[in-house]
């Protein structure tokens, strides 16, 4: 019976229970859309930093990443190669030359990281190919040949075909120039790292450095699934038996604090918007408790105790939510579904997003087991919400409540 006058009652007022429900819903899509798109966002940055700079998984020798000197060196790296090539849980592995130096053009001068690249092993790697704005991907066949950033350029007052020197120290501690022609101009979603990163031939950089062609800094691997990377960390050390080897997560241990963040975020950022919704159910039910002061005067005069009064206002507001609930959740999947597909445009903010490495379009996504956690905090919300309500209607007096206009 309780059930059934608790369902009358919320539809004696419709415009009330329907504002109520349109609050529930509002504030499930809500926190559905900020959390997709929060998780779009950082999906972004790692994407980007894995398949652009990072990759899953790189190798160095043990004292290289401490010292940054190019003289550590990883030693019959060619063989190490194919090894990793016939892998097929591998998508791709390359190796690189790295130092650090100078760049001078005739007006001025920059620190850099320089990298010498096996450019054909890199288009499958880190895809530097598809970010070349000027110029050719290292088409000319020419040793000298050099990539720099969009803002490096700018930086150096250069263009295409200008002429750069590289100063950087070999592995005898000797100072070393190389004189190089820009070949190509990129301009990537980083642009912090397109004023640092230079790109050079491989085998060019090892003579210039003192280095055997089977000699390399770092060997970097994609997977094809990510579940088998530790696996294929346990085989790499196999055959980089004294080498230093390292997963994505830990080069970039920001990276992987945000996944490890996400799941109380999702709880800050649901409560933050249930607890603005908290406020419009308590307002609303509180005026229906306070209009209704006779009707439940006479019902409590008649025999209905207080526990029974209790519980019907309490499910008068588990129905409003039972509504909006689902409605909400339902407009929220379809949101981050259409979304998650065609993706939100950020291209007014895309010189900002670049400077931390973000791209411009960002494409929400959300787990199933987020969409359960909102819904659940909704209802534990909405229940909640209605227990003052409920306990203000349990303290009228039914003689007094009775005479009231």
């Amino acid at each position: 019976m309780l059930f059934h006058i608790a369902w009358k009652n919320i539809w004696r007022n419709k415009a009330r229970s329907l504002v109520v429900i349109s609050s529930i819903i509002i504030g499930v899509w809500a926190g559905i859309f900020i959390l997709s798109f929060a998780w779009g966002l950082y999906q972004n940055n790692i994407d980007e930093s894995v398949y652009r700079q990072l990759s899953h998984i790189q190798i160095h020798h043990p004292t290289f990443t401490e010292e940054n000197d190019s003289k550590f060196t990883i030693a019959s790296t060619d063989e190490k190669i194919k090894q990793f090539q016939s892998d097929d849980r591998i998508a791709s592995v390359s190796e690189r030359v790295i130092t650090t130096g100078m760049i001078t053009s005739p007006t001025t001068a920059s620190g850099v990281k320089i990298y010498g690249i096996n450019p054909s092993s890199e288009v499958s790697q880190i895809r530097l190919n598809e970010y070349v704005r000027e110029g050719a991907y290292f088409e000319s066949g020419k040793d000298n040949e050099i990539l720099i950033g969009e803002k490096l350029a700018k930086k150096l007052k250069v263009k295409l075909k200008s002429k750069v020197v590289l100063t950087f120290t070999n592995v005898e501690s000797e100072i070393i120039s190389g004189a190089f022609r820009i070949g190509g101009i990129y301009r990537s979603k980083n642009s912090s790292l397109d004023e640092v990163n230079v790109y050079v031939q491989q085998k060019n950089l090892q003579e210039l450095l003192g280095l055997k062609p089977s000699e390399s800094n770092e060997i970097a691997i994609l997977v094809k699934d990510e579940t088998q990377l530790e696996a294929i960390k346990k085989d790499s050390k196999i055959l980089a038996p004294n080498s230093k080897i390292e997963d994505w997560k830990t080069l970039s241990p920001e990276l992987g604090m945000i996944i490890e963040s996400f799941n109380l975020y999702t709880y800050i950022i649901s409560g933050l918007i249930l607890l603005a919704l908290t406020f419009g159910i308590v307002n609303t039910m509180l005026m229906s408790v306070l209009e209704r002061i006779r009707e439940l005067g006479m019902l409590m005069a008649i025999g209905l105790n207080r526990r029974k009064i209790f519980i019907m206002i309490m499910l008068e507001t588990f129905y409003l939510t039972l509504i909006g609930a689902p409605i909400g959740l339902l407009v929220g999947w379809l949101t981050v579904a259409t979304l998650g597909k065609t993706g939100i445009n950020l291209a007014m903010f895309s010189e900002g997003l670049a400077s931390y490495g973000f791209n411009s379009m960002i494409y929400p996504a959300l787990d199933h087991d987020k969409y359960l956690i909102i819904v659940s905090m909704c209802l534990i919300t909405a229940i909640l919400s209605a227990i003052y309500p409920a306990y203000k209607a349990l303290q009228l007096n039914p003689s007094e409540a009775i005479r009231k206009i």
